[in-house]
Parts: structure tokens; C-alpha cells; sequence
């Protein structure tokens, strides 16, 4: 049976994370999942919107929940940040009628009605929770056997508790029950779970690049062959600055950082280039060469 689900990219897998969209969509297609994605859906507003004003805030996250709302699905997000923006708002109109009332004027303009009819999901938990672990076990192609993976959540997938409430507390994170299941080895490692600097970037790069640099560098010496992370800002930053990094740190690291959606894909059969390999600045050759795969 075909999962039909509307799709928030957000604007870095539009953008400078193409390949978590192209992968996504990829991913996606081997397991009969729909990603119907919203027309003109705007942006969540990292979390800037909300300093400047929490109406803006509210109203675009409103309004893109309201889209979702008019496909009549479930709303799927590939970035933290959108996540935790579009579950913030997603709880606060359900219950907060004032609120709810201002947006949906705000709305009316476009003859949208944010109703409260549908939840906000990570693609992430599309995969381990709506579609299971039996069905990710019948695709496995290549089993990732060996290949040590460090998980890393970054701040926003997890907390605050006060907007996840406890259902993603549970003993075994998300990320790193799929990580086993798919045939890796997970790499504890402390600051999977804290922020990785990215959005320190624009005002004091130097600190971001510190930030990001002591994550991978506790799972580097902790035997990773690579990071995976659920968030296109995290990745950005550990991928795409990885070469300050190594500047900051005078080091190299060359540990590739891999989406989600990439490392299934290899798991599921998807070869380099249909999860888009080529565009990261880390290369991830070591990766392909342990798994078998041909290169990008």
C-alpha cells in the first residue's frame, strides 16, 4: 500500500543540500512512500522569525501547515530545525484557540485554515516508525557490516522535551537503531546530541567551527569511518567546513558526512550517484570501497 505523505524540503535541501532532496525522493521510491511536496510552502524561519516576532513565526509555520493540511497528509520534514518549528506551532495552534484564530485570519488572504487535522514527521521516523523494521530488513541489498558510523542528532530533533514531550525519549534513539539495523556499528561518542554551531555561523564563524570541530574529533577517535546526521545544518557544517576545521585544529579528518536517506540508500541497493554522492566536499570513496560500491 502506497504511504502518501506532504513534503517540506526546506530550504537547504533546495539549496545547498541538494542531495538530501534527490536522496530523499530516491529513498522514498524503493518503499512505494508519495512525497507530495507543498507548492510555494515559504520558509519556517530557522529560529529567527520567532526573535523578531512570534507572530511571523506562527503565521509561517501556520501557513505551511495549513498546505499540508489541504493535501489531506501527514507532513514530512528532512531538516531539525523545520522540524522543530513546524512541531512547535503544529502543538500551539491545537491548543491555543487565540493563537489559532490570529494565524487563520492572517491565513484568510489565501483561503487557507490551519484545523489542527495532522502531525509533523522527520523522515527519519517515516522509515523506523510508519514503515518498520521488517520492511527496511526485506530491501537491505548490501548490509553496512563493519562500517562504523557515528550518529549525530544535533539539538533540535530530540529537545525541547516541553515540544517532543517523552515519545522520543526512548532507551535507543531513532538514528542509531537504524544505524544496527541496516548492519553498522554505532560509535558512542560525546555531543551527539548537542548543537553543532550552525547557526553561530553567520556572526562568529570561528565559533562554530570550534563547536563542530570537538564533535568530530571525539567520534574520529572514537573509530568512526563516518557521521550521519538527520539535519541539513548539521551537515553543512561538518562537511562543508570541514576543511576550516581542519585548518582550526591543525589536523586532517576527512570523515564523510552522510544524510540519512544516503546511508539507507546504500544499504537498500541505490548506487553513488542516485543518492548523490558526488556533491559532498568530504568524499566518501572509504565508504563505497567498505561496502562495495562503485564510486560517483
Amino acid at each position: 500500500m502506497k504511504r502518501k505523505y506532504a513534503y517540506f524540503p526546506g530550504c537547504s535541501a533546495k539549496g545547498t543540500c541538494r542531495e538530501l532532496d534527490i536522496s530523499t525522493h530516491a529513498v522514498a521510491s524503493l518503499f512505494d512512500i508519495a512525497l507530495e511536496e507543498l507548492e510555494n510552502p515559504g520558509c519556517t524561519g530557522a529560529r529567527e522569525f520567532r526573535a523578531v516576532s512570534e507572530q511571523l513565526h506562527l503565521t509561517a509555520n501556520g501557513r505551511i501547515l495549513a498546505l499540508a493540511e489541504r493535501i489531506g497528509c501527514d507532513l514530512v520534514a528532512v531538516c531539525d530545525t523545520c522540524l522543530l518549528n513546524l512541531t512547535e506551532t503544529n502543538r500551539r495552534l491545537k491548543t491555543d484557540a487565540a493563537a489559532r484564530e490570529a494565524v487563520n485570519r492572517a491565513l484568510a488572504g489565501e483561503r487557507l485554515t490551519f484545523r489542527g487535522e495532522r502531525e509533523v514527521k522527520h523522515f527519519l521516523w517515516v522509515l523506523t516508525e510508519d514503515l518498520g523494521e521488517r520492511a527496511l530488513e526485506e530491501r537491505l541489498v548490501r548490509p553496512l557490516r563493519g562500517l562504523r558510523v557515528a550518529p549525530f542528532y544535533g539539538c533540535h530533533l530530540q529537545r525541547p522535551a516541553t515540544v517532543y514531550g517523552g515519545e522520543r525519549s526512548e532507551e535507543t534513539p531513532a538514528l542509531d537503531r537504524l544505524c544496527r539495523l541496516l548492519g553498522a556499528e554505532t560509535v558512542p561518542y560525546e555531543g551527539a546530541d548537542k548543537c553543532c554551531g550552525f547557526h553561530v555561523l553567520g556572526t562568529a564563524e570561528e565559533i562554530a567551527v570550534r563547536m563542530s570541530g570537538r564533535h568530530l574529533t571525539k567520534a574520529k577517535d572514537n573509530g568512526a569511518q563516518c557521521i550521519v546526521t538527520p539535519c541539513p545544518l548539521c551537515h553543512t557544517v561538518f562537511d562543508a567546513y570541514q576543511p576550516s576545521i581542519e585548518q582550526e585544529f591543525h589536523g586532517a579528518f576527512g570523515v564523510p558526512v552522510l544524510h540519512v536517506s544516503q546511508l539507507v540508500g546504500l544499504a537498500c541497493g541505490l548506487s553513488a550517484a542516485e543518492v548523490a554522492l558526488s556533491r559532498h566536499v568530504v568524499g566518501c570513496d572509504g565508504i563505497l570501497a567498505h561496502i562495495g560500491v562503485g564510486g560517483p
